[in-house]
């Protein structure tokens, strides 16, 4: 075991860096990771005994000029200093990370483990006991790792649960996760109302993801007005940069390569940075609907096939030829009256929008489907609450609101009906469901109504707090959509202004190298220009779908708008200026 070996030959290393990472194994409980800080440091000590090894002999063959490269004294010392520290500095990163990542996402997790708390606990059962019941889902995962943890406390220590909890609670730096686990210990101890408490808890925490949906909001829009800075105008302002020095090769200081490398290697490199920000800043759940992308995946063979007969032809890259398709750019060129060398774009704009149309058309349906399946479930809870009042079971109660309508989900509690009837048990028609929904609010909503009627026997007061938490949660978002929704106007603003002005920049330096008696290749350097920007616009869309749905699938929508508009405002700036 490579654990053993470490510990075994570096421990003296390992016990040099506890003294030199203060607080790691904080940090290391906090992360959940299973190793003692001794024998993990041991493991970073014996990484950077390898790379200083690689290092130094690096910085030996540069010495002994061994290597066909030159480099001074200077910069042979940072070879040789560089690699351990930057090692060490990851060594002590990682645990931090780790247990920043945890507590993301539990932040997302713990009003709804609060509820689950309240609904178990009017149940009958007490909250520790609740707790234990969710080592069985897969809904809230990095809870299910923190009751491990909090186990292992028990175990390992001999405390009894409440002390446990408490204990786990000031480890992890999270305030909800303290709030509801200390406040829960003190009113045990103190005999107050435990259900009062978890019930008031949960309200609280609902309003406060309410703050942070708005307070989200604020962020998306300031990353979406960066981006744009960034994206439209940083690109216009550089653009314009090359066009001069392509325009004029006798004071060309920008070389054709830097270009290639700011249009395919930069500009998609920054959207990749935004698309991380977009991922770190919003409120993801733990369970998303992976079966969208399973269209990109069928379409990239459609888009790649696409590319090869109507983009790299016109690079000098040939590597087979059908008829009519490889045509296609030069029928959309004189269809629309556009100049010759926008060719490629055209090819590129087919190419991404073969690639994007069944991506389109997979999300449309699942978000659609999704989405009516989330209101369903919760106009059923509501009703079943009603139900129950008439003194009816909770099973009987499901059964009777079969013939409802409630939208997408209907079809699907008409199967929960039918297998009711036929015996099956709760928690394997709850499984049933959750292979064919991907909704991770429905899921938590009738795995928490399943858990409900199993320990409680779905007493009403259980199924209205359900009832009530399940409406917070669709009001919640309602209001992260309503948020969000109004970015997208900005990169199709954007889009369009950068195409454009682009364009024109183009046909007014092409007309003074005519009129100064220079000599361009115009055709060329439309080529070259003209082609990224349809690149540019399709990324675009893949980070505003991202930025305000907060998933990349729903970009392609975006991206196939903006390239439209890229389209139009090609053909636009080519006929202005004609």
């Amino acid at each position: 075991m490579l654990e053993d070996f470490c510990y075994a030959h570096f421990s003296s290393l390992g016990r040099g860096f506890m003294k030199l990472y203060k607080g790691i194994e904080n940090d290391m409980e906090a992360a959940n990771m299973r190793l003692h800080p001794e024998v993990y440091l041991s493991i970073i000590g014996f990484v950077v005994y390898l790379v200083t090894n690689v290092s130094a002999v690096m910085a030996i063959f540069l010495v002994l000029n061994l290597f066909p490269i030159f480099l001074p004294l200077p910069l042979m010392v940072p070879i040789i200093i560089m690699p351990p520290v930057v090692v060490m500095l990851i060594g002590a990163v990682i645990p931090k990370a780790m247990a920043s990542n945890k507590i993301s996402g539990l932040k997302n997790e713990i009003p709804y483990a609060s509820m689950y708390l309240s609904v178990m606990t009017s149940g009958g059962l007490t909250p520790y006991a609740s707790l234990l019941r969710l080592r069985d889902t897969e809904l809230l995962p990095k809870l299910k790792n923190e009751i491990g943890r909090i186990e292992r406390i028990i175990l390992s220590s001999g405390m009894d649960p409440v002390s446990a909890m408490a204990k786990a609670a000031k480890t992890l730096g999270l305030k909800e996760y303290k709030e509801l686990l200390l406040g829960y210990a003190s009113t045990m101890r103190t005999g107050g109302d435990v259900l009062h408490y978890l019930y008031s808890q949960t309200e609280s925490m609902f309003k406060r993801m309410a703050i942070r949906i708005k307070a989200m909001g604020d962020r998306m829009a300031m990353l979406m007005e960066g981006y744009t800075i960034i994206a439209i105008l940083g690109t216009l302002g550089i653009y314009m940069i090359f066009i001069v020095s392509l325009s004029f090769p006798q004071f060309q200081a920008m070389p054709p390569e830097m270009f290639f490398f700011f249009s395919y290697v930069l500009l998609p490199g920054v959207s990749i940075a935004f698309l991380y920000f977009a991922d770190s800043m919003q409120i993801n759940y733990p369970i998303s609907q992976w079966k969208t992308y399973l269209a990109l995946v069928a379409a990239i063979p459609a888009g790649l096939f696409m590319a090869s007969q109507t983009v790299l032809p016109y690079f000098g890259v040939t590597l087979f030829k059908v008829p009519f398709i490889s045509d296609i750019p030069v029928i959309l060129r004189d269809l629309l009256s556009l100049k010759e060398g926008t060719e490629p774009a055209m090819g590129l704009a087919i190419s991404l929008v073969a690639l994007s149309l069944p991506m389109f058309i997979s999300e449309n349906h699942f978000s659609e489907n999704e989405k009516g399946v989330l209101d369903g479930v919760t106009n059923f809870l509501r009703d079943l609450v009603e139900n129950r009042k008439t003194g009816l079971s909770p099973e009987k109660s499901i059964q009777s609101l079969a013939d409802r309508d409630y939208g997408k989900f209907s079809k699907f509690l008409k199967l929960m009906s039918a297998e009711i009837s036929w015996g099956i048990p709760l928690r394997q028609i709850f499984d049933d469901f959750k292979t064919r929904v991907k909704n991770w609010i429905c899921l938590v909503n009738l795995y928490l109504l399943i858990d409900t009627i199993e320990v409680g026997g779905g007493t009403e007061e259980s199924l209205e707090i359900l009832a009530e938490f399940a409406e917070e949660t669709r009001e919640l978002e309602i209001e992260r959509r309503s948020q969000l929704a109004p970015l997208f106007l900005v990169p199709y603003m954007g889009a369009g202004i950068l195409t454009i002005t682009t364009l024109m920049l183009l046909q007014l330096f092409t007309n003074m190298s005519i009129i100064g008696g220079t000599m361009i290749a115009t055709k060329e350097l439309t080529k070259m220009l003209v082609t990224p920007l349809i690149l540019h616009s399709f990324i675009l869309g893949i980070v505003t779908g991202k930025i305000v749905s907060g998933r990349v699938s729903a970009g392609f929508k975006h991206a196939i708008v903006l390239i439209i508009v890229s389209i139009a405002g090609i053909y636009l700036a080519i006929n202005m200026t004609l």
